[in-house]
């Protein structure tokens, strides 16, 4: 009886051994250094400013309310620019563009990664750089607005 109880036991214990996902199951967005920057880019005739670091636009943001972030500024102008004021998607109320990565920031982006079809996690990564297509664009002389139309994907 005693030898049953121990058998049952260490099939549960695999069950939950293997139940259990690995760290590389999924990527994690520590895999992405933090946005910290915002970087133009030029490409058929527009220039587009979007979250950087460095030199590359593969970067993450998330809900960080401790400073002031241009990659920040540069994705909440998008979203206001090309969802919000174009009804893409509802808001109610205003939206600020001020380089905080705050609450509003979070629940918009989310509504952008419903709109586009994606999972809502409110965080900005290349699964959403990519599927929002950078839909607002800034003309060549680096003012005004050259519209939202669908952009393209850059790296």
């Amino acid at each position: 009886m005693l030898g049953a109880f121990f058998f049952a036991f260490a099939v549960v214990f695999g069950m939950v051994a293997v139940a259990v996902p690995t760290a590389s199951a999924v990527a994690a967005p520590a895999a992405y250094e933090k946005c910290n920057a915002a970087r133009v880019v030029y490409t058929s005739g527009v220039y587009y400013r979007m979250p950087a670091r460095g030199t590359t636009t593969t970067c993450w943001l998330a809900y960080d309310r401790s400073y002031s972030n241009p990659a920040v500024n540069a994705l909440q102008t998008h979203i206001k620019r090309c969802y919000i004021d174009t009804n893409r998607i509802s808001w109610s109320g205003a939206f600020d563009v001020d380089g905080f990565f705050g609450n509003d920031t979070v629940s918009a982006l989310k509504k952008v990664q419903a709109y586009e079809g994606l999972g809502q996690d409110g965080e900005y990564g290349p699964t959403a750089r990519s599927a929002m297509h950078l839909r607002w664009s800034e003309l060549s002389s680096g003012g005004g607005r050259g519209g939202c139309g669908d952009g393209g994907y850059f790296t």
